[in-house]
């Protein structure tokens, strides 16, 4: 076991932040809040005017 950390230690250590920092993304969207409402708008306006370009 030992081993094992020693040499997948900080592998799993970034697998198990990116899994939480994406638990906490998705929490956030999830509810009808500030949050989401602003993603919404960023995503649309984003497409919106990449649209809108030649």
């Amino acid at each position: 076991m030992e081993q094992v950390m020693k040499h997948y230690g900080n592998a799993i250590l970034a697998v198990i932040v990116l899994l939480a920092l994406g638990a906490i993304i998705v929490a956030a969207l999830s509810s009808d809040g500030y949050v989401a409402a602003e993603f919404k708008n960023a995503l649309t306006g984003f497409f919106e005017k990449m649209n809108v370009l030649p």
